[in-house]
């Protein structure tokens, strides 16, 4: 790791100014969860190249900027999918009137701001209880800057019908500007529930530090969507931390369009015997974007079933990368677990570094992994073109057909509308920068 001093950079300084800024009632635990996470983030600094698991994917670009810690309020999403939740800008809530009268009155959706200022001890037994140790400098910047986000309790038993939205807004500023929101999602035995936590916005050289943590009680299941289309010019890292109680469920799609680089850690511990997770997830990276997507299922319980396919579609400069890791623990019986990446290059600039993992230390166990690079096929458009349809276009539809295939393992049919109108419009956006024609 880089370390990131002071006197070189502007985080100790925005630092003390946020912790100066806070109200004098903020509990003594939670400045002192501040305060501990920043000495973390000073001695860890940002990971670099020699990091295994940041090896691809260069952030220096991120480590040379000061950033300074976003206070305004730069408006509304444009991509509101009209589900009720919660709205943020610039890092905090916006608007808290958005969980509408949809939802169960027993179903808490919060303002994470809200709930540490007026009952702190409901979520400090959860707060950074699975990002510490922290895995890297960001996940450590996310707890010294602890502020806002969404907080997301569903009781035991309770089923939730709609999807539950948590969008953060990036306004346009005239510097480099940071937000750092803390999610919080709680399902209790027997509940279930669907999350969409949405990022866009933010056309400037702004970084967004997302942390998300999950438990996911006894007998509960969440189908949880992440999605970030933030400008070309941004920069996203998030870090997401599941854990699942006995037979447990929990379907996760990541969806990534946007950002200069964009980073997602998605960590998921099967805790206990009967759980089960499926996660897929899709890119497109177009122009010199590049987005690494980085997964761990650790498998603690026996009878855990595990599924990962993710897709990557890659035009212009794009570079992308996947890295997926699946572990069986000793003592362990009956996992049955299968990870898969495949890869559509449409240029032959773009690139891809794909790196599907197993560590077995169990017997009694079924695991496989692959990962496919390629192009299209010619044959395909060949016999497109022959019922006259033209190369680009025929690249075209194969492309959406490549990519939307992954996105039907969404199940809530409103989510899934709204991810394919967000793939329409970027395929359409590279289809007007060319993508399509320089394909070969």
């Amino acid at each position: 790791m880089v370390q990131v001093r002071s006197r070189d950079h502007s985080y100790l300084q925005e630092f003390e100014s946020f912790q100066s800024g806070e109200d004098d009632g903020t509990a003594s635990w939670l400045k002192s969860l501040r305060r501990e996470a920043f000495r973390d983030f000073e001695a860890l600094g940002f990971p670099t190249l020699r990091d295994e698991d940041w090896k691809y994917t260069n952030v220096a670009p991120i480590a040379r900027q000061n950033f300074s810690l976003a206070s305004g309020l730069g408006g509304h999403s444009q991509t509101n999918p009209g589900f009720p939740g919660l709205i943020f800008s610039d890092g905090r809530c916006l608007d808290a009137e958005e969980t509408g009268k949809t939802l169960p009155d027993s179903v808490e959706v919060s303002a994470l701001a809200s709930v540490l200022r007026d009952q702190p001890e409901l979520v400090k037994r959860h707060l950074g209880e699975r990002s510490v140790p922290y895995s890297n400098g960001f996940a450590a910047l996310n707890a010294a800057f602890l502020h806002d986000g969404g907080v997301v309790r569903a009781p035991a038993g309770v089923k939730v019908e709609t999807p539950i939205l948590l969008s953060f807004h990036a306004g346009d500023r005239a510097g480099p500007s940071m937000t750092h929101p803390h999610n919080l999602i709680i399902l209790e035995p027997g509940a279930r529930a669907s999350v969409v936590e949405q990022y866009d916005g933010g056309q400037g050289a702004n970084l967004t530090n997302a942390v998300t943590e999950i438990v996911i009680g006894e007998g509960a299941r969440l189908d949880y969507c992440k999605v970030q289309t933030e400008g070309a010019e941004a920069y996203h890292v998030g870090t997401t931390n599941v854990v699942l109680g006995r037979n447990s469920e929990f379907s996760a799609f990541t969806l990534d369009l946007g950002a200069r680089i964009g980073r997602n850690d998605l960590s998921v511990t099967l805790d206990g015997d009967g759980a089960f997770c499926e996660m897929n997830g899709l890119y497109i990276a177009s122009g010199s974007s590049h987005i690494d997507n980085h997964t761990s299922v650790d498998h603690l319980g026996s009878f855990t079933p595990s599924r990962q396919l993710y897709k990557g579609v890659l035009a212009g400069n794009a570079r992308a990368v996947f890295n997926g890791k699946i572990i069986a623990r000793r003592g362990t019986h009956q996992v049955d677990a299968h990870q898969t990446n495949n890869n559509l290059l449409l240029s032959d600039k773009a690139m891809v570094d794909t790196k599907p993992q197993l560590e077995i230390f169990a017997d009694d166990l079924k695991c496989s992994h692959g990962a496919t690079v390629g192009q299209l096929d010619e044959e395909a458009i060949f016999y497109l073109a022959s019922r006259g349809i033209g190369p680009g276009e025929a690249r075209r539809i194969l492309t959406s057909g490549f990519a939307k295939a992954v996105v039907g393992k969404v199940t809530d049919l409103r989510v899934r509308d709204y991810l394919t109108a967000l793939i329409d419009e970027k395929l359409i956006s590279c289809a007007n920068a060319g993508a399509f024609e320089e394909a070969r």
